[in-house]
């Protein structure tokens, strides 16, 4: 037989195998083992590869070819074993997470909410409210039902810009109320009218970006008795663009029936702003909307958290839905409202929530000069609470403890910080409650037995960025939103951010008597002077503070009274 057809004989038979798998599996090992020993058996190509005295040196030779090919072939069919072996055992797998995920999607779809209905209440927004509506539809695709303008009270009446043509292009319906009625009557009654699976609430100044609404479907779906809060970014109000996607959609609730924004890592809201939310159209009318007795605007946003919360629902952040909203800026015409609220009507509507909603707690409002009782008949919101059954507040602040232990709004204890040297305490020069500018100043003033402004507690997280974080981290004046800072050697007070990540909030009172502050180092340890000139940041004096008056204060009482007596209520989040 002539040398070149023994040669090809043979590579032939080093092929065979995968020659045969290359119709029926893709195998790396066996071409490998065959283009190997294709290499060894072809002398051409071996002394190329190899070098002229490989086949000396090289232990395989000395065994007949036949025995080299029969080893070959014995690898490589049980190699094809091997992976057959385990195809079917990833197969079996495969087959019953898809199988799975079949049923679940198949679940998910029967209860996939799927259309969407859009109020917009407005008063006199004028082209604000087409740029709005615009917005809107381009942004939600077929899912959109209708859009629903409550028209409250506006001059000229939005009609005359929002015509006929406009409202059939844009599934606008519009409603009109001949004179105002406020924000919250103007919802209630969109609301009402709503015909889609899901009720969204915008302001008439938005501009919701692409693909907002994918996660309110989602997430309703999932959970009907879920509202869903979008990031609330900026608006460009010249070019009604999104500015940046910063933004803002977590608020707490303060003791005197107000909210303050914060931060947190997870997804839950405890208070909503109010003006940007999705809910399904079931628990829109099981738990009845809002409150009818309440006027204007303001107080509807802490009413409608707690009904969530209370009675069986939820709150959560939609992390990737952004809608750009006009912020109202003083210095900016264009931002200011075109409508009129009587000045007290914001204040009786937060205390309508806080007299259905507060229990026990009521009692706290007095320390701000407020009651909850005598707002009117507050009835319907109690039959909805008496209906659904509906949770204690001091569930709301166990269930949210994150926010009202670890970020101090529960003190352990209140305390007058005094300065031994000239027996002067620490006092906040501002009201109870909410600072109008979200700032404040303190000084050094004398003593007194009865001055709450001298009470002070621990507050903010103590490492912002741990989600089992305890308090405190800083210092809040008691019955306030203001917390002490420390700017440029200058100590005054801030809005507490009780995330505790601010560092400039960071003080801590010690052993040694001293009012220690984040900008100490371990070379060189800072502390709250009170010096002639008024307070400031300096070097630190042991003993120089005395921590005087401890009392635990009555929210935390109540709030440990509730826990003690409703235990087995207290579910864990």
């Amino acid at each position: 037989m002539a040398e070149g057809a023994k040669y090809a004989i043979r590579v032939a038979l080093l092929w065979l195998v995968p020659v045969i798998l290359f119709f029926t599996h893709v195998l790396i090992l066996p071409v490998a083992l065959s283009l190997g020993l294709t290499v060894l058996e072809v002398p051409q190509l071996r002394k190329r590869v190899l070098g002229s005295g490989a086949r000396k040196h090289l232990p395989c030779f000395r065994v007949n070819m036949l025995i080299r090919l029969l080893a070959l072939w014995m690898l490589q069919v049980w190699w094809v074993i091997l992976i057959r072996a385990t195809d079917m055992d990833i197969s079996e797998d495969v087959r019953s997470v898809e199988k799975q995920h079949l049923e679940n999607t198949t679940q998910y779809v029967g209860s996939l909410l799927s259309s969407i209905s859009v109020v917009l209440p407005c008063a006199g927004e004028g082209d604000y409210a087409l740029k709005t509506v615009q917005s809107v539809f381009h942004s939600t695709p077929d899912v959109l039902r209708e859009i629903i303008i409550v028209d409250d009270g506006s001059d000229p009446p939005l009609d005359q810009l929002i015509t006929e043509d406009i409202r059939e292009r844009y599934k606008v319906k519009l409603i009109r109320h001949e004179s105002g009625t406020g924000l919250i009557a103007s919802k209630l009654h969109g609301g009402n009218l709503a015909t889609g699976d899901i009720v969204v609430f915008f302001d008439c100044h938005v501009a919701p970006q692409p693909n907002w609404y994918i996660p309110f479907l989602q997430l309703i779906s999932e959970n009907n008795r879920r509202i869903v809060v979008p990031v609330i970014t900026s608006l460009d109000v010249s070019t009604w663009t999104q500015l940046g996607t910063a933004g803002v959609a977590k608020c707490y609730l303060t003791w005197d029936a107000d909210f303050k924004w914060f931060e947190s890592d997870d997804d839950f809201i405890p208070v909503i702003s109010g003006g940007l939310l999705g809910i399904s159209k079931m628990w829109w009318n099981e738990t009845g909307g809002y409150d009818e007795e309440m006027r204007g605007w303001g107080g509807e946003n802490l009413d409608q958290s707690l009904r969530s919360w209370l009675c069986g629902g939820e709150i959560v952040l939609a992390r990737n839905s952004f809608v750009a909203h006009m912020w109202r800026q003083p210095k900016d015409r264009r931002t200011l409202a075109n409508y009129h609220v009587d000045k007290g009507d914001p204040m009786r509507n937060r205390m309508r929530a806080a007299s259905a909603w507060f229990g026990d707690f009521k009692e706290k409002l007095s320390d701000f000069g407020l009651q909850a009782d005598g707002w009117g008949d507050t009835n319907n919101m109690l039959n909805v609470k008496q209906r659904l059954q509906c949770k204690s507040f001091a569930w709301f602040m166990h269930r949210f403890r994150n926010v009202y232990e670890d970020g101090g709004l529960l003190p352990a204890e209140t305390f007058k910080l005094r300065e031994t040297r000239n027996n002067m305490c620490l006092t906040y020069q501002g009201k109870a409650g909410t600072s109008a500018s979200g700032q404040g100043k303190v000084a050094m003033m004398p003593c007194g037995s009865d001055d709450h402004r001298q009470r002070w507690h621990g507050a903010n997280r103590l490492d912002g960025w741990s989600p089992d974080s305890p308090c405190c981290s800083g210092l809040r004046a008691w019955n306030t939103d203001q917390c002490l800072i420390a700017k440029a050697n200058s100590i005054s007070t801030t809005v507490c951010d009780i995330s505790g990540r601010s560092k400039t909030q960071a003080f801590h009172f010690t052993e040694t008597g001293m009012l220690m502050t984040e900008q100490s180092t371990f070379m060189s340890k800072n502390c709250i002077q009170a010096m002639t000139r008024g307070l400031q940041v300096g070097n630190c004096i042991p003993a120089a503070w005395a921590k005087d008056d401890t009392t635990v204060p009555l929210e935390t009482r109540l709030y440990r009274e509730a826990i003690d007596r409703e235990s087995e209520d207290m579910d864990e989040p």
